[in-house]
């Protein structure tokens, strides 16, 4: 009589893990699917392995029916075990599609000894080559051995594959994925010369526990709380496809404002949100992709998903539909919410030459300021791809430290007097390793941080001690860009006080320019400044007017000497509703007696028109363009 407490024990066992495993949803992604498959077919191979040696108390032909029937299932099961140990090990390691690659000896010599196992199971029921009932007692047939022999072959393909491949698992993961084979040929061993010992499967169990732990490793890969894997399993996994040349597509995803939501909602319910949207992610996912291993999905950080995906799907029409799946509407009765996304689709390796440079992008992508809306990395423009590709705040603070900002000047003519009396000042950043940044993307990156403190002081400073050099040529005063953080700050007034007296500067060489944006958020300490300021003797205008929601009434309230209309206007001239728009706006502007700066103007039929229509000055390309102090100074000489 066959022993089947070890069975019965492997049984419990692997039901329990199996459970735990669906509970847990440790069944995502193509190797978690690979390891619940070895784990299913250990847990029936243990069950047919209980059938076949249990003691019945039946029909002696139904007895020996369903021995034969569960020994066949046992064998025919078993002779996949190995064969799969080792495509789940190599899918772990992210190096087994680039291993078989094109080479069919490689794939036959993988494959054959599991054709002829499979083989003499499948013909076993003629040939008794396997085993066989006599009497009712299990016997081994004479080509058994050759199975053993067959599952020796895939141990040393497993030890050769590991020596080869060792970069890709960590120690810990090489002895896990080891440890199945002395466990088996103890079993076996024990087995083989104690046939009423049913101990094989056990150890099978106990190695799939091992590889549970060392390997799949739950709490590292997934994260239950929102139904994905982890940001750690994400950089395991590209470091290990990379060394095998895999290609695929990663989508990344950005909620914008995800650190606002966490404080309106709290921790808990964020990780109710982010996980309605990693389900949606799926739904949409599961509608393309022919196959669930095609696709996994990571929860990289608050408010980053990415989605890596095989190349064979078109990543551009996936950004799409993920990008209008994750913006629909969110109503439950935790929260409310229209999401803002930002979708980038990358093709790697192509995009990235190594995993290092792809998991430093999804980290500025993180932290950077883009509009909502689906991309592909491939496609875009050297300067879409600079503000998601580059850590912005660490160019902003390397520009602050080696003081590498510039500043520019862009002269205005005045219609009046025929001549240039002011200029507009300009910061320009030229990084060395990236080459120009433009300040749209620099400059509200460091209102975010609150580097703009710092930037508005380098600023005013350089300007107040160049302006003296420019006073000689007819220049009466220079136009400055101030933030209106800037003006906020309850210290500005007697730091721009203090500057003037140190660079002996007049109050009446300097104008402050104030964006039609900022004078839309006028709060009592922002009009205060410009109050206190004004009194001293500075005048302020209003920058880009006509890009806001401003109304004149709001801006007569403000002591503002000046309106500077944006080149947006400027640029609908040849349009005649614009037209028409344009010459009622500046007639408006010019009866309630303030002064106009047309920008953008870039021909003299553009020029003479706002001439013509009243402009007091003309700033723009035609005249001329931003130019460092030296061919202002040079531009300036020649123009007197």
């Amino acid at each position: 009589m066959r022993l089947i407490h070890y069975d019965v024990c492997s049984f419990v066992i692997l039901s329990l893990m199996i459970i735990s495993i669906f509970i847990r949803k440790l069944n995502n992604g193509h190797a978690q699917r690979l390891f619940v498959t070895f784990t299913v077919l250990i847990y029936v191979n243990t069950l047919a392995d209980i059938l076949c040696a249990a003691p019945y108390s039946l029909d002696e032909n139904v007895d020996l029916m369903i021995r034969q029937v569960s020994t066949h299932i046992y064998f025919l099961l078993h002779a996949s075990l190995m064969p799969l140990y080792i495509i789940f090990m190599g899918s772990v390691a992210g190096t087994w599609v680039a291993y078989l690659g094109k080479s069919r000896w490689k794939k036959a010599v993988f494959t054959t000894p599991y054709l002829v196992n499979l083989a003499l199971v499948i013909t076993n029921p003629w040939t008794h080559w396997v085993f066989y009932f006599e009497d009712g007692v299990y016997i081994r047939g004479k080509l058994v051995l050759l199975t053993y022999f067959i599952a020796a072959f895939y141990v040393v393909f497993t030890v050769y594959y590991l020596i080869n491949y060792k970069g890709t698992l960590d120690r810990g993961q090489r002895i896990a994925f080891f440890s199945l084979y002395p466990y088996t040929m103890l079993a076996i061993i024990i087995q083989y010369l104690y046939p009423q010992q049913l101990v094989e499967m056990f150890a099978y169990t106990v190695a799939t526990l091992t590889v549970l732990m060392f390997v799949i490793r739950p709490e590292e890969v997934i994260n239950p709380a929102v139904g994905a894997k982890t940001s750690s399993a994400f950089k395991t996994e590209m470091s290990r496809d990379y060394l095998s040349s895999r290609e695929y597509a990663v989508i990344i995803i950005k909620i914008n404002s995800d650190s606002s939501l966490i404080k309106l909602y709290g921790i808990n319910k964020h990780e109710l949100f982010i996980k309605n949207l990693v389900g949606r992610i799926h739904g949409c996912m599961k509608k393309t992709m022919k196959r669930l291993s095609d696709y996994n999905v990571f929860y990289l950080n608050y408010g980053l998903i990415a989605v890596k995906m095989e190349s064979k799907y078109s990543d551009e029409q996936m950004a799409q539909r993920l990008y209008e799946t994750l913006s629909e509407r969110l109503c439950s009765d935790n929260f409310d919410i229209v999401p803002e996304c930002v979708v980038c689709a990358l093709d790697v390796p192509k995009d990235f030459a190594t995993a290092d440079e792809l998991l430093r992008f999804t980290d500025t992508f993180e932290k950077s300021d883009i509009q909502p809306g689906a991309f592909i990395y491939s496609k875009l423009t050297r300067q879409e791809r600079l503000k998601m590709n580059f850590d912005i705040d660490r160019y902003i603070h390397k520009a602050i430290a080696n003081k590498s900002f510039q500043m520019y000047y862009q002269p205005i003519y005045s219609v009046k007097e025929n001549k240039f009396v002011t200029a507009e000042a300009l910061i320009r950043l030229n990084d060395d390793e990236v080459g120009f940044i433009s300040p749209g993307l620099f400059i509200p990156a460091a209102e975010k941080s609150g580097a703009i403190y710092e930037i508005g002081d380098f600023v005013i400073e350089s300007v107040f001690g160049f302006i003296g050099k420019v006073r000689p040529y007819g220049v009466k005063y220079i136009e400055i860009n101030i933030s209106a953080m800037q003006c906020m700050s309850s210290s500005f007034v007697k730091e721009v006080m203090e500057k003037l007296t140190r660079y002996n500067v007049s109050n009446k060489w300097v104008n402050f320019e104030i964006t039609e944006s900022a004078s839309d958020i006028f709060d009592e300490m922002l009009s205060e400044t410009v109050s206190d300021l004004h009194k001293q003797g500075i005048e302020f205008s209003i920058d880009d007017y006509g890009t806001g929601y401003s109304n004149l009434r709001r801006i007569m309230s403000e002591p503002i000497k000046i309106i500077k209309i944006d080149r947006s206007l400027i640029c609908e001239i040849n349009d005649d509703k614009s037209r028409s728009l344009l010459a009622d706006t500046i007639r408006m502007i010019k009866s309630i007696g303030m002064e106009i700066v047309a920008e953008g103007v870039e021909n003299a039929e553009t020029a003479d028109w706002l001439i013509e229509k009243g402009c007091d000055y003309i700033q723009g390309f035609y005249y001329a363009k931003p130019m460092p102090e030296d061919r202002y100074i040079e531009f300036l000489k020649s123009s007197v």
